[in-house]
């Protein structure tokens, strides 16, 4: 049974339980002698007003009433007919059983009065009851509305993930095709095992989680490691305490930086050209830095896709103004991308 259900149930049963208690009360203080009697009956008719609360709960709940109005209209039509019927059923009910109830001395106003108590009763309940499946159906929406934005979030960072691999298997295909034209196969190989292994941990991990630093610094490591092949000159230079190996981050958050220092501080440089990649905390805030020796021929602009692709993925992860991205160029020449983000425990 649905917690939707189980609300309008306890609703129900607490409107009937309180009725029937209440009425029986007052026929008791008016000292009717007949009252053991009238108070079976009763228990009759309270059952008999529940399954007429449960045909109005099925006709509000059909697929045509999808709408406050018209359920609002379907209750005015019904109310009156189910306040009549059950007010003669229970006029007779307990006139079978209390003879001080004189059919003979039967009136319409008398009637009146009657079927507009049990009208209003109904109206009561039907109020309240569409007042709990409305507060029902705000909860599923807002439900509804998390949900959808959580798969918008979800699909906005595997976009944002899935720019990285294919930028970076187009370059090294590239390179292995460039080796391969060079006829310098030992070197051709090695990159490809190279490449396979990053693609194996790279495509492993999900986009939407986080994973240790000491992964994300180990998948860095095997592209600089690839970069190698075309560079023999490039050092690399990694520096992460052990404190923060188990530190969770964004996976691959670092490799459009990377593949920048790559870009933009080893290709045409004068060797020895150096990436280097460095983990410091304080307080509640980590940092990672990856620097190269800014001694490339291109010059970094600092707002291409690579830079914008990580600013949206720490937005979307950690909310705004939580996390940061900056580039400078520091005063020994070299070019400094550095992450800022909360330090979470791994």
């Amino acid at each position: 049974m649905s917690s939707r259900t189980r609300a309008a149930l306890w609703l129900t049963l607490a409107f009937w339980g309180s009725n029937y208690i209440l009425l029986t009360l007052g026929t008791l203080l008016a000292g009717n002698e007949h009252i053991l009697a009238i108070a079976g009956v009763r228990i009759f008719t309270s059952a008999l007003g529940l399954g007429f609360c449960y045909g109005i709960h099925l006709l509000l709940t059909h697929p045509k009433l999808s709408t406050n109005k018209r359920r609002l209209i379907a209750l005015a039509l019904v109310a009156p007919v189910a306040a009549e019927i059950f007010a003669w059923a229970v006029f007779f009910a307990e006139a079978a059983v209390d003879p001080s109830i004189n059919i003979h001395l039967f009136t319409w106003s008398g009637a009146v009065r009657t079927i507009s108590f049990w009208t209003w009763f109904f109206v009561a309940w039907a109020g309240l009851y569409m007042a709990l499946m409305y507060s029902f159906d705000v909860r599923d929406e807002q439900q509804r509305a998390a949900e959808l934005k959580e798969q918008a979030h979800v699909a906005r960072l595997r976009a944002l993930h899935s720019q990285i691999n294919p930028h970076f298997l187009f370059n090294s295909l590239n390179s292995v095709s460039a080796l391969i034209l060079d006829k310098n196969t030992e070197a051709a190989e090695a990159m490809i095992t190279k490449l396979a292994r990053f693609l194996r941990l790279g495509l492993a991990v999900d986009p939407t989680q986080k994973i240790a630093l000491s992964l994300e610094v180990e998948l860095q490591r095997t592209y600089l490691e690839i970069e190698q092949l075309r560079y023999p000159d490039l050092v690399i230079d990694i520096s992460v305490p052990d404190g923060l190996s188990q530190v969770p981050v964004p996976a691959l958050i670092l490799q459009p930086l990377v593949e920048n220092a790559v870009k933009y501080g080893v290709a045409g440089a004068e060797p020895p050209a150096k990436v280097s990649i460095e983990a410091h905390s304080q307080d509640s805030m980590l940092t990672l830095e990856v620097f190269d020796s800014g001694m490339g021929k291109a010059q970094p602009s600092g707002g291409g896709i690579g830079l914008a692709n990580v600013r949206q993925r720490l937005q979307l992860l950690y909310g705004e103004g939580c996390s940061s991205l900056t580039t400078d160029r520091q005063p020994d020449g070299r070019y400094r991308a550095q992450i800022t983000i909360p330090k979470e425990q791994g």
